[in-house]
């Protein structure tokens, strides 16, 4: 498996990806009719632009096994002054899963957020029903730093955690211990 950053044609893998895991993980959150309508043209859509048209903070990676995508992350660094870099999305393939491809996405964008900002925090928005992501960040020393309401496509409100480190330094040490140590059903 690499980790590599991500091409403006792989806009359609990382789309697939994504909405196989919105179906999955966000059932009951988001709109049965949007999750069960034409989601993945709507994600691809939305990765074209994001792929071809990137902000100047913008970095996206994904990781891939035998030339298929299997994983993607995206972040925005300096996006907010207090929190510091945005992980705005880190998904893996639900078939993918537990094999520590979420983890070393997550040790990549830390690492481009460090050489972008060294002193700086990173965080993200994760959906209160899906436990799971919950687990694997609270795992890797994030901090559960309140909570608001998401606006998602397809309608209504869903509400979300925001969960932070103070520093990407904290989390490269944090995902250095936890890796060197055994795994006991810890989500990675």
């Amino acid at each position: 498996m690499i980790i590599r950053d991500a091409l403006e044609t792989d806009a359609q893998q990382i789309a697939a990806v994504h909405a196989a895991n919105w179906r999955f993980f966000y059932r009951g959150a988001l709109r049965d009719e949007f999750l069960d309508g034409d989601i993945v043209s709507e994600r691809s859509a939305f990765w074209v632009k994001q792929l071809h048209s990137p902000r100047p903070n913008q970095h996206v990676i994904v990781a891939e096994k035998e030339d298929k995508i299997v994983g993607f992350a995206c972040a925005y660094t300096n996006f907010d002054e207090q929190w510091g870099s945005l992980l705005d999305s880190l998904h893996v393939s639900q078939f993918m899963q537990r094999q520590g491809i979420g983890a070393k996405l997550l040790v990549a964008v830390a690492q481009y957020c460090k050489s972008d900002t060294a002193s700086g925090g990173l965080f993200l928005w994760v959906v209160q029903s899906n436990l799971q992501a919950q687990r694997f960040y609270l795992a890797l020393g994030a901090v559960n730093a309140g909570a608001d309401s998401w606006a998602p496509p397809g309608g209504g409100y869903v509400p979300r955690y925001r969960f932070a480190w103070q520093s990407v330094s904290q989390l490269l040490h944090n995902a250095a211990t936890h890796s060197s140590r055994p795994h006991k059903g810890t989500v990675l």
